[in-house]
């Protein structure tokens, strides 16, 4: 037991991220939810999609959006917060960004007590939509322009229950002042090999769902007990979120990360020392669905959050940022889209049914 907390306590570390306010936006913290003051009406009127000024106006009623979401950071989802309200005064939006596994808990919180709280939940583990699906908990919509986004990720619920919300890639990043070019692995499967111990960070495969599609490839790829028995010999340094990973890096307390492609281009265009490889065997893409909530209190500005999603300025917006625009024809600076890269994809049914047993192998192996 005493070898445990000792492991533990030289892998685990924790990175606090400090929530502040952007324009109209009014932030969610972490307390426990309370159920929404808002009196909308219980039946959503059927207003198409493509209506938008309808679709504002019965929004405007409404005058708020609660988003829970895993993507990206908190700084970006307050930008994207921004835009929207800029777009659509007279809403307000209140932004929460989390783990996976901590909001989908909060989530079946609310719904076990009846608390109608959430309009909009953008999660990185998708067998999380699917479980949301399944209990009827999710409402059906197609968002217009829906047609624009990425073909091979279009129809990820071909009855629309939850849309594309985010792609992201996972790689490789390095601190160049680290390690040399030649020392570089070229390979996820090279993250096994001894020159690599104490100079690797990852998230938590048990927290993220991002860490734990990654982990669920690496086992497809190289079978668990062959590929994460050399990996934690290696002693990598874990954190909870993939959002942990960068500012190790970036300190140089650690060599190599795996990261999401967006947040290595972001800190490299900041001057920071990030470098990326793209894995030989293929970035592993985490297609990241928002879904609305079935007892939504703002139901209509729900959807029309969801026909901003498909919209070039959204696209635009995270792009910018280094994160993949959903839309095809936006590219990103001094960077590859998903078009441009060799991809992993697993299957949402894939995840669904592996999750589970990775957040379980995960645990009983590196302990958080």
């Amino acid at each position: 037991m005493s070898d445990l907390f000792s492991r533990l306590s030289r892998r685990r570390f924790l990175v606090s991220a400090g929530i502040s306010a952007v324009g109209a936006i009014a932030l969610k913290g972490c307390t426990s939810p309370s159920a929404s003051t808002d009196s909308p009406a219980t039946a959503v009127s059927p207003i198409a999609a493509t209506d938008e000024a309808a679709l504002y106006e019965a929004a405007k009623k409404e005058g708020r959006l609660v988003v829970y979401s895993v993507f990206f950071t908190q700084d970006i989802l307050n930008e994207i917060g921004a835009a929207f309200t800029a777009k659509y005064p007279g809403i307000t939006f209140e932004g929460t960004r989390n783990t996976a596994s901590d909001l989908f808990q909060k989530i079946t919180q609310e719904i076990q007590a009846g608390l109608k709280v959430t309009d909009v939940f953008g999660t990185t583990d998708i067998g999380q939509m699917l479980e949301l699906r399944k209990q009827n908990q999710l409402l059906q919509f197609e968002p217009a322009d829906k047609s624009a986004v990425v073909e091979a990720y279009r129809n990820l619920d071909p009855e629309n229950y939850y849309q594309p919300g985010a792609y992201i890639p996972l790689i490789i990043a390095y601190n160049s002042q680290r390690i040399g070019a030649a020392d570089l692995p070229k390979s996820w499967k090279d993250l096994t090999l001894d020159k690599y111990k104490d100079a690797i960070a990852t998230g938590s495969g048990a927290a993220s769902g991002q860490v734990g599609t990654w982990a669920l490839a690496m086992q497809n790829l190289y079978g668990w007990d062959d590929y994460f028995g050399k990996f934690n010999a290696l002693n990598p340094k874990l954190g909870r979120s993939i959002n942990d990973v960068m500012p190790v890096l970036v300190s140089g307390e650690r060599a190599l990360g795996i990261s999401t492609l967006g947040q290595a281009l972001h800190r490299k265009a900041k001057g920071d020392p990030i470098e990326v490889v793209y894995p030989e065997e293929g970035a592993v893409v985490v297609v990241g669905p928002y879904g609305i909530l079935k007892n939504s209190p703002h139901p209509h500005a729900a959807r029309l959050f969801l026909n901003f999603l498909m919209g070039e300025e959204y696209s635009n917006l995270v792009a910018k940022h280094y994160e993949q625009p959903l839309r095809s024809n936006i590219t990103i600076p001094n960077g590859k889209t998903i078009s441009e890269m060799k991809t992993i994809s697993l299957k949402p049914d894939e995840i669904q049914k592996g999750l589970p047993d990775i957040v379980s192998k995960w645990r009983n192996k590196f302990g958080a």
